[in-house]
């Protein structure tokens, strides 16, 4: 009686669970958000105050790109609502293009602004840029993600 007592338990545990393994919207919107807060400081450091060397140039691209690529590592390693799955795709994918982006302006500093005018007309981030319009459509709150 104990054993059914207790079978009856995690079967009413396991189908509150889902199942799926998918986050909820509510836990997306904090993950997404949280790693495009994380990227909009790191990337904003880079322009904010002019770098006085070339070493602190390069100490701030470092630190650019780790960010980009935990938020892509991040983003890329959930199962997000059904309803966000192929839109979360071209957002890793946006991500993974400006962590190249930041890769070649640290290896070339000087080609910095050509580098960046190609990556804002890349595929991927029109791509991006349509993904987060269209989840902010389904009600999704993206955050600086989302922002022109």
């Amino acid at each position: 009686m104990k054993r059914l007592a207790l079978l009856a338990v995690v079967g009413v545990l396991l189908a509150g669970c889902g199942g799926s393994g998918r986050l909820s919207k509510s836990a997306y919107q904090q993950r997404i958000q949280s790693d495009g807060n994380t990227v909009q400081k790191s990337v904003t450091a880079l322009t904010k105050t002019p770098p006085t060397s070339i070493a602190q140039f390069a100490q701030r691209v470092d630190t650019a790109e780790a960010a980009v690529k935990t938020a892509a590592d991040d983003l890329a390693s959930l199962k997000p609502p059904s309803d966000a799955a192929v839109d979360n795709i071209a957002i890793v994918t946006a991500l993974r293009a400006i962590q190249s982006a930041l890769e070649l302006v640290k290896a070339n500093p000087t080609g910095a602004a050509a580098i960046v005018a190609k990556l804002e007309k890349s595929p991927e981030l029109k791509a991006a840029e349509k993904a987060t319009a269209d989840l902010k459509q389904k009600g999704y709150k993206v955050g600086v993600i989302g922002a022109p």
